[in-house]
């Protein structure tokens, strides 16, 4: 099911927010900050193979298309 406008929205508000240095892309420091903020008990081992499946086109870092794909998977 395609996400609604506003899911859209507050996606890439939360991607924006997780780009903690502004360069429209998160890298894995990012995505490990995000993941303590958002109380997730992996290690940085766990966190690396979840940042690699999510970072689908293998540049070493994640894209906002990338960040919806992944948080609207069903």
């Amino acid at each position: 099911m395609p996400l609604s406008p506003e899911e859209l929205e507050e996606l890439q508000e939360a991607f924006e927010y997780n780009d903690a240095n502004d360069d429209g892309r998160i890298e894995f420091v990012e995505f490990m900050n995000m993941l303590n903020a958002l109380e997730a008990d992996v290690d940085t081992d766990e966190a690396r193979v979840g940042f690699e499946e999510v970072d689908t086109d293998d540049d070493g870092s994640i894209s906002l298309d990338e960040f919806i794909a992944w948080w609207s998977e069903e």
